[in-house]
């Protein structure tokens, strides 16, 4: 079996959207915004899209590339309530 984890995370794919959406979503719990893994996947995919677009002809190696399938949404969003709990 392959260990596939990735600084403590599931994989590589989870590690990054924690790294570059965390603040954002930390700041979204301080106002008391409900936080689930859908509402992570959702934002992720929405800044994506505004960034480079939905058009698989164009774009699809960078979609690939990003492999938002792979991404535990709902270990994301577990690790951000669990950090509220302790603020």
């Amino acid at each position: 079996m392959t260990d596939n984890t990735c600084n403590g995370w599931r994989n590589a794919a989870t590690w990054t959207v924690n790294l570059w959406f965390s603040d954002g979503w930390a700041e979204m719990q301080e106002r008391h915004i409900p936080f689930t893994a859908s509402l992570c996947r959702d934002m992720v995919e929405e800044y994506v899209e505004d960034l480079i677009g939905r058009d698989s002809n164009s774009h699809g190696f960078i979609w690939d590339m990003l492999d938002l399938n792979s991404v535990d949404w709902d270990e994301l969003a577990s690790h951000h309530e669990i950090m509220m709990e302790g603020a």
